[in-house]
């Protein structure tokens, strides 16, 4: 869940912020309404990597017809994809 913080509240919380957006983002607000957001260094590569992999059409289209195939039952055990790949 992200923190709501004033422009006040963070500019006096600034030294800290670094270690508390490791896990959730910071928004803050101005005049009560948010203005920016605040993420870590991971949160934001996280961000930036599933928005990559969110517009790689051909992937989507594989990963959706996965999960339809799994919902349905048609999945192989791991010893059979085992034999099936030679290990």
């Amino acid at each position: 869940m992200a923190k709501y913080l004033t422009i006040s509240e963070a500019q006096e919380q600034l030294p800290q912020l670094p270690d508390e957006l490791t896990t959730e983002p910071a928004i803050i607000t101005k005049d009560g309404k948010p203005v920016i957001i605040a993420l870590g260094l991971l949160q934001f590569e996280s961000l930036l990597e599933t928005i990559e992999i969110l517009s790689d059409s051909e992937f989507m289209v594989n990963l959706k017809a996965g999960i339809q195939e799994a919902e349905v039952g048609e999945t192989i055990s791991l010893e059979s994809l085992k034999t099936e790949l030679g290990f």
